[in-house]
């Protein structure tokens, strides 16, 4: 018998499993994400073709929540303008801080529970710190404001 685990399946199937797993070869944007605290450590290139994400690629060490994000926000940002992906961050934290569903946030809502645990919020909210830095032009990024 396995223990119960906190995540719902979705999220371990994008941890075991995780789309855009890997490199670009011809990336425009990138970014190195890292949370010092916790010890994630990401890095996302993109391929951006008229201010639209046409690819998204991420590497790195993570845990399951931050890797989990990481494969869910690929999916959900391929073909989005750019312009458009701040705006889009901000409802996943809305989402991470009230535990309300966002219809447009797709599998994302699978992270709601995190609204009760504060702590690991900073792991879902990396990969959308770096994805927000490599389309800033900015190297690095991080959700811990004392270690940057």
């Amino acid at each position: 018998m396995t223990a119960p685990t906190p995540y719902p399946q979705i999220v371990l199937d994008h941890f075991r499993a995780p789309r855009h797993r890997g490199t670009l070869a011809a990336c425009t944007h990138a970014a190195d994400g890292a949370n010092p605290l916790c010890g994630d450590a990401l890095r996302i290139e993109l391929r951006c073709v008229d201010g639209r994400i046409e690819a998204l690629a991420f590497s790195g060490e993570a845990c399951a929540i931050a890797t989990a994000t990481a494969s869910m926000l690929g999916e959900l940002v391929l073909h989005r303008d750019g312009a458009d992906i701040g705006a889009l961050g901000a409802r996943f934290a809305r989402l991470l801080e009230s535990g309300d569903e966002d219809a447009g946030l797709g599998p994302l809502n699978a992270l709601r529970p995190l609204q009760q645990y504060p702590a690991r919020r900073k792991c879902a909210l990396l990969p959308w710190a770096t994805l927000c830095a490599a389309l800033a032009g900015a190297p690095h990024a991080t959700t811990e404001p004392d270690s940057a």
